[in-house]
């Protein structure tokens, strides 16, 4: 995997060097960046302040079984709805149109409110290996409010199936321990936090006032990243946190 992982890396380089923006290739896959955008009937060109528009840019995958690209492409599109647990199983169409419906049906009962409602997502592949696609999901959105929302979701799939490829597929058994360990060394590195301080009076809300890594991941060239999203450990105002832990201080429990 570190071989697989040390590759990916200098494709990465040798592409960036060609000039290749949208379109790269690991063995037989290969995928290019398409863009959805909807909007709402009035459009949005010449007024953005009274309408809506949901966007995306994403990865179109190709050498993929059928059923696989499917399989990714549904998880995709349950990562570009803002979490609403209703966008179970619907499509980015659909998303979008519901996203627009909910604006527009919320301006006739507030027609006096100014500002409009965007949603915009970008998928990232941010690993591309015969055994591992990595995709990062960042979205950005307002719907009302005294400011928007934000996240960043982590899709890890086998290319051969589209199973979900986790820690257990990645690690030797009994990694979960030390894992945590160098994580919360990262965490109180980015956060500077002493080692000795507590967790949750520097604001930070952990169960037992202990740290723990949550099941946000994804795998960069660099390393594993864990992701916290606003709200899930901490007020609003102190942001998202990631976690990195490189591969090299993991390298022992790594299969």
């Amino acid at each position: 995997m570190v071989k697989k992982i040390i590759q990916l890396a200098a494709l990465s380089i040798l592409m960036a060097a060609c000039g290749k923006k949208t379109e790269e290739k690991h063995a037989e896959i290969s995928f290019e960046m398409k863009n959805f955008r909807a909007e709402s009937s009035a459009g949005c060109k010449n007024d953005s302040l009274h309408c809506a528009s949901y966007e995306v840019n994403y990865p179109d995958f190709k050498g993929l079984d059928s059923a696989v690209e499917r399989r990714i492409k549904q998880k995709m599109d349950a990562t570009v709805s803002m979490g609403n647990p209703e966008a179970e199983g619907k499509s980015m169409q659909e998303i979008a149109d519901g996203f627009i419906k909910d604006y527009e049906d919320f301006i006739k009962e507030l027609p006096g409110e100014s500002g409009g409602w965007y949603y915009n997502a970008d998928v990232t592949v941010e690993v591309m290996t015969d055994t591992l696609l990595s995709l990062s999901s960042h979205e950005e959105y307002f719907t009302g409010g005294a400011h928007g929302g934000s996240g960043t979701y982590f899709i890890n799939v086998r290319p051969s199936t589209g199973a979900t490829f986790t820690l257990d597929n990645f690690f030797k058994d009994g990694y979960m321990d030390p894992l945590t360990k160098i994580g919360e060394e990262v965490f109180r590195q980015v956060k500077e936090i002493p080692d000795t301080a507590s967790l949750n009076e520097n604001y930070f809300e952990f169960p037992d006032d202990e740290f723990q890594l949550n099941q946000n991941y994804g795998f960069r060239k660099e390393g594993v990243v864990f992701y916290y999203n606003s709200y899930e450990i901490a007020p609003y105002a102190a942001g998202p946190t990631e976690v990195l832990i490189p591969y090299e201080r993991i390298r022992d429990w790594m299969k």
